[in-house]
């Protein structure tokens, strides 16, 4: 075998190590970002009248491993919605609130810059993988929680506003919005859900 070829050989090799170390690197750290530590069961429980108790304002979505803090903000200005996104997801202001009739507006990163420093940095990234027919719960401020199943997703451009309809306050609805494709910020992926009854046990 030529020397050179025994060096190109080794080369490739390394080369191989790395990208897999980097690949696992990214994913362990994405999964850190989209999955903080989650709820202790023993804070849901369930009262005689069916409504599930949980943590004050939060978003989960069990089959993505989501689970992140819901932030309120009045003022509806570029720095006060980067400054909120640091803290987790997003509430639009002057939307419907977790049970209303309305649409519930919530907003969060799919990616950020690599040095943001905020453990929700990517905290939507796997949002694109989303079903229809899946669940998502959001707590009120007194930690009660609304359960909505997901019926449509869509990608639409940053100046459609359609999405903020409050489809004249007639559904109880929740949409969820994150930058697509992931590490851009060209497009919106947009999930919509409606409002779930909870059925009384028998």
């Amino acid at each position: 075998m030529e020397p050179g070829y025994k060096i190109l050989t080794g080369l490739s090799a390394v080369c191989i190590v790395m990208i897999a170390l980097n690949a696992s690197y990214f994913r362990a750290h994405l999964d850190f970002a989209v999955t903080p530590p989650p709820t202790p069961e023993s804070s849901i429980s369930t009262s005689s009248t069916h409504e599930l108790i949980g943590e004050p304002d939060r978003l989960m979505i069990k089959n993505l491993g989501i689970d992140a803090p819901v932030v309120y903000i009045e003022e509806k200005n570029e720095a006060a919605y980067q400054a909120a996104l640091k803290k987790g997801v997003v509430h639009f202001p002057g939307t419907a609130l977790p049970g209303e009739l309305g649409n519930v507006y919530i907003f969060g990163h799919s990616s950020d810059y690599a040095w943001a420093d905020s453990p929700y940095r990517a905290v939507f990234a796997l949002l694109t993988e989303i079903e229809v027919g899946d669940e998502i719960r959001i707590s009120d401020s007194k930690g009660g929680v609304f359960v909505y199943r997901v019926i449509e997703t869509r990608v639409v451009t940053p100046k459609d506003l359609s999405v903020l309809d409050q489809r004249g306050k007639q559904k109880k609805l929740l949409t969820l919005q994150t930058s697509y494709p992931l590490g851009t910020a060209l497009r919106r992926f947009i999930v919509l859900a409606e409002a779930i009854e909870l059925q009384p046990e028998e």
